[in-house]
């Protein structure tokens, strides 16, 4: 039965502490983890009490989605994304949307493909400056960055 309002795949420090930040603020979230062992540890531990509820597989966590879906990806940046992206296209459906939370340049993904799929891609690192259009750029997460503006693509 879907009844999640968001999944977060990658259950490191930074996936964790954003689930239990979702938690505290009213959203029902599933977690997953590739080493499932990881997601039984979180739920008996960090999220024990709390609305957090657990996924063993990918169709797991996309069958406890409420439409349409919403999966955030915080794992490794590069291939990682890739192989979770080959994996979740064929489970989603149009107007489902991975959020690639990680630090993964928006050309190194198959965002095209998600794209001739009609699922959205939002890369949460990247931005293209507004003072010069098609020039993208990573965000300085030092707070000492430039003047900059996240942006739409046009598929």
């Amino acid at each position: 039965m879907a009844q999640a309002d968001i999944a977060l795949i990658g259950l490191a420090v930074m996936g964790q502490n954003l689930i239990m930040n979702m938690n505290d603020h009213g959203f029902v979230v599933c977690a997953y983890n590739r080493t499932v062992s990881k997601v039984h540890d979180f739920l008996q531990n960090e999220a024990k009490g709390s609305k957090v509820i657990g996924a063993e597989s990918l169709e797991d966590m996309v069958s406890k989605l409420k439409k349409p879906r919403r999966i955030i990806l915080l794992v490794k940046a590069g291939q990682a994304v890739d192989d979770f992206i080959d994996k979740l296209v064929p489970l989603l459906e149009p107007g489902d949307i991975i959020i690639d939370g990680g630090n993964s340049e928006y050309r190194d993904t198959t965002v095209t493909n998600l794209l001739q799929a009609q699922r959205d891609y939002f890369g949460a690192h990247t931005y293209e400056l507004l003072s010069n259009p098609g020039q993208f750029i990573h965000t300085n997460w030092t707070g000492h960055g430039g003047n900059v503006s996240s942006s739409s693509y046009n598929a």
